[in-house]
């Protein structure tokens, strides 16, 4: 039964939330984002709900691009993971994208452009028409 009616949770971040948990010397950090990372998944699955867990990287050069296994802790993460999305940044620009997807296996990027007036990122800056940002979508209308 469903009180709320709730379909999507975002968990803000897992490395801070277990923080406190490592005091357990019979058990590594590592052991413990995995056990937890095993019960978001039973639950998102007993409850039919979408867990979004924010993993931050692990410390890699500034001019690497992000992969899979730039994932902080263990492998545990990525592979329970239905979607892995990843911030990417080279200093200038941003870009999101999908190295996971287990519902149809598309993967993709798309860059991201930050508003100043309502702080927030988009996937084209502001003020470019539908067709400005997807110029082939346009011209298959024709």
């Amino acid at each position: 039964t469903y009180v709320y009616d709730i379909e999507h949770i975002i968990l803000d971040n897992l490395q801070f939330m277990l923080s406190r948990q490592v005091n357990n010397r019979s058990f590594d950090k590592y052991d413990i984002q995995d056990l937890a990372i095993e019960k978001f998944r039973k639950f998102a699955t007993e409850k039919n709900v979408h867990v979004t867990l924010v993993v931050h990287p692990r410390k890699e050069d500034e001019n690497t691009r992000l992969g899979i296994a730039s994932v902080y802790g263990s492998a545990k993460a990525t592979q329970e993971a239905d979607t892995v999305l990843i911030l990417q940044s080279d200093g200038r620009n941003k870009s999101i994208e999908v190295k996971k997807n287990r519902f149809d296996g598309n993967l993709g990027h798309a860059p991201l452009h930050f508003e100043r007036g309502s702080c927030r990122y988009s996937e084209s800056p502001a003020g470019m028409s539908n067709s400005q940002r997807h110029p082939t979508a346009s011209s298959s209308h024709r």
